[in-house]
């Protein structure tokens, strides 16, 4: 069983750090609001995790990716939320340019470009990790297609399922514990105009293309 579970821990973590919408989302927070907007980003993400793991483990999730109508619901509805955070991202780091390019733009004006710590709610932040999450039908396949190819006897199908999705949670946090550390540490960086600016375009691109890419049934 230890084995099983360890070779489960090495495939998730495969997972866990490939760079994608919710990693983006953190990062650009993280640029408008500091640490603050990285941790309850991370936060929104940990509880949508927490609740799709608890759906899977109850078998819940299979009725969505059994359903192709509201696998297809839940995909144009995810596409499009990243599409807008994209858009959103995309549209301040255009503001922020034309901003940074004017001549002659007053102090009053920079400061109001520059990122703070108020930069994005708590609440909003928090809101976007959250459907960020739950409106990606890939974490749920990803659950039914992977939990079953890992066996943890003697334990029942059930307690399998919540073992095997509490460790990727718990992985998950540690992961977005490192990242908020090093955010912590980089936080002078991080609110550079400038470091906000490369970090807005860069992220709206990808949401904007990952979201592209969902609703297009690419990703």
């Amino acid at each position: 069983m230890l084995e099983q579970l360890v070779a489960f821990a090495a495939t998730s973590l495969v997972v866990i750090v490939v760079p994608g919408p919710d990693m983006m989302l953190t990062l650009r927070n993280a640029a408008r609001s500091g640490r603050a907007g990285a941790l309850w980003t991370a936060a929104g993400i940990m509880t949508g995790l927490a609740i799709l793991g608890t759906a899977a483990a109850l078998g819940i999730t299979a009725l969505l990716t059994a359903s192709p109508t509201l696998f297809q619901i839940v995909r144009i509805a995810g596409g499009v939320y990243l599409v807008y955070l994209g858009v959103q991202a995309l549209r301040a780091y255009v503001r922020a340019r034309s901003e940074h390019r004017t001549p002659g733009v007053s102090a009053a004006a920079a400061a109001i470009a520059r990122p703070r710590p108020g930069g994005i709610a708590r609440s909003a932040c928090f809101r976007q990790g959250l459907l960020s999450n739950l409106l990606n039908p890939k974490v749920a396949a990803f659950y039914l297609s992977l939990f079953p190819q890992f066996d943890l006897s003697p334990l029942t199908p059930l307690a399998q399922h919540i073992a095997l999705a509490a460790t990727f949670w718990l992985l998950c946090l540690a992961w977005y514990a490192a990242l908020i550390t090093v955010i912590t540490r980089l936080a002078p960086r991080l609110q550079s105009p400038a470091f906000a600016r490369r970090t807005e375009g860069l992220a709206g691109t990808a949401m904007t293309g990952l979201g592209a890419l969902v609703l297009t049934g690419s990703a």
